[in-house]
Parts: structure tokens; C-alpha cells; sequence
């Protein structure tokens, strides 16, 4: 009797911690434009089932394609606006911020003004995807948004003359942690990959990559070249959440165990003397 008590209080405060574990949505950036653009009907619905995720809430998409109409979302329903004003946020899974037009840079200044309200949606566990990023914190949305000359490369993208590579290339290959996620090998597009982010700068905010970049033995000689003089880094990578790294447990959940371990531990010896 007395162990079953004390089993059931240690289930007790373990799914009480679990209940008001951080649930934190992911932060991806896209050096591609193979969903607006090319309309790749391989990664797309891949993308947008991720961005979905477990929620059946439509994914809002930024820009001017409605990717829906085309077919290639996989039966993920999106809304598409043409800004983020006047949004209720509650009402979506993800966000998917298009290039204008649907190639080949991005639009660093589509959050300007809603940092917190898109901050507290992905804290929230919404999700949000950036295509074609070639730098910009997105009104604080993005960590590491400050990146150094060369951290970046590719199309659109100033590099001080630090490092270099091509505007465009079928040179990406999907990672292991890519393929876990649900990803495959991109089928050639014609240009999937128009930027590049270095691994050693990018996996420093906890991002992870699921698109390796072009290096110059996938392309024949002409992959990305970094600031930090390697060629190894992402096309496509992600942080937090469920795509990219896991949140470490919120200080809270944290005190709130150790009170309840400190609990257990008296009332385990209070049924011993008893």
C-alpha cells in the first residue's frame, strides 16, 4: 500500500511537469524558392506537412502564390494574405513567408512591427518558415538574424567579399536528421538552392540542417565557400521546436519537480517510521 502511494504521487508531479512543459514552435530558413517558384511537387508537400505539424489549422502564406490552389501542399490548407496586418494568428498553424513575387530573396521587412505578436505565436508552438533568407532578424523573430559577412551566401546576399559560391545549384543533399523529419532528396528543379547558411555560425542559435549546401564535389567544382573557409554548411535548416532543436526545460518545471522530488522524499520517510 505504502509503495503504491508513493508511485502514485511520482506519476502525479511527472505529468504535472509534462503538462506545463514549453511546447515552442520552429524557426526555419529556406535558401530555396522550390515551393512558389518551381513548385516542386516533392518537397512542398513535405515542407507544409512539417510546418503543419500535429495542429489541422490552415498555414498563413505571406505573399503573392497561392500554393493551395496549385495542388502541392499535400492537403494542407493555407490562407494567403498579402501582409500580416490585421492576422489573427490564433487561428493558424504556421507561417510561410514567400519571396516577392515567389523567387529569389526574401522580404526582411514582412514582420516589421509584429516581432512580439510572431514571437509569442511560435512560444506558443505555432511555426514559421522563411523563403529564399538572405538575412535580417525579422523584427526579432529570428535568432542569429545578425549573421557576419560570409555566414550567408548565395543570390541577393552582401558577403563583404568573404567566401562566395552560386546563385544557383541542384547541388543540395538532404541530411539524416532531414530524412527523420520526413524529407527526401529535392528532385533537380532547375535552381533549388539560390542561398546557403555556414554551419559554424548558424548551429551556434541551436539551428540544425536538413538540406546540406552545394560543396564543390556536388556540383563539379562549385559549391559555397563560408567566412570561415569551409564549405560546410545548409540550404535549409531549423530551430526549436519539433523540426530543429529541442527547447531545454523552462526554469519553472524545473523548481516545480525539485519541490515535488524534496515532497516524495518526506513522505517516503514518514511511511517508513510510520
Amino acid at each position: 500500500m505504502r509503495r503504491i502511494v508513493f508511485v502514485t504521487l511520482l506519476v502525479a508531479i511527472l505529468a504535472l511537469c509534462s503538462v506545463q512543459a514549453k511546447a515552442d514552435g520552429f524557426v526555419a530558413l529556406e535558401g530555396s524558392d522550390a515551393t512558389a517558384l518551381h513548385h516542386d511537387a516533392s518537397y512542398t508537400p513535405q515542407l507544409f506537412g512539417y510546418l503543419q505539424g500535429s495542429s489541422t489549422l490552415p498555414v498563413l502564406v505571406i505573399g503573392g502564390v497561392d500554393l493551395s490552389a496549385l495542388g502541392i501542399t499535400g492537403g494542407v490548407a493555407t490562407v494567403t494574405v498579402g501582409s500580416i496586418t490585421g492576422q489573427d494568428l490564433t487561428k493558424y498553424s504556421a507561417i510561410y513567408i514567400e519571396s516577392p513575387g515567389g523567387c529569389c530573396t526574401a522580404d526582411n521587412t514582412a514582420l516589421n512591427g509584429f516581432g512580439a505578436a510572431v514571437n509569442a505565436f511560435v512560444a506558443a508552438g505555432g511555426n514559421v518558415s522563411i523563403e529564399n533568407y538572405v538575412g535580417g532578424s525579422y523584427d526579432g523573430v529570428v535568432p542569429g538574424g545578425a549573421a557576419p559577412f560570409g555566414a550567408i551566401e548565395g543570390f541577393g546576399v552582401i558577403n563583404g567579399g568573404v567566401g562566395g559560391g552560386p546563385g544557383c545549384t541542384d547541388g543540395e543533399t538532404v541530411t539524416a536528421f532531414g530524412v527523420s523529419k520526413g524529407f527526401s532528396q529535392p528532385p533537380v528543379d532547375g535552381c533549388w538552392s539560390h542561398q546557403a547558411y555556414e554551419s559554424s555560425y548558424w548551429s551556434g542559435f541551436g539551428y540544425q540542417s536538413l538540406m546540406a549546401s552545394a560543396t564543390d564535389a556536388t556540383t563539379g567544382g562549385f559549391g559555397f565557400t563560408f567566412g570561415d573557409g569551409t564549405q560546410l554548411g545548409s540550404s535549409f535548416l531549423a530551430e526549436g521546436g519539433s523540426l530543429g532543436t529541442v527547447g531545454a526545460p523552462e526554469p519553472s518545471n524545473l523548481v516545480l519537480l525539485g519541490f515535488g522530488l524534496i515532497a516524495l522524499a518526506g513522505m517516503k520517510l514518514k511511511l517508513q517510521n510510520a
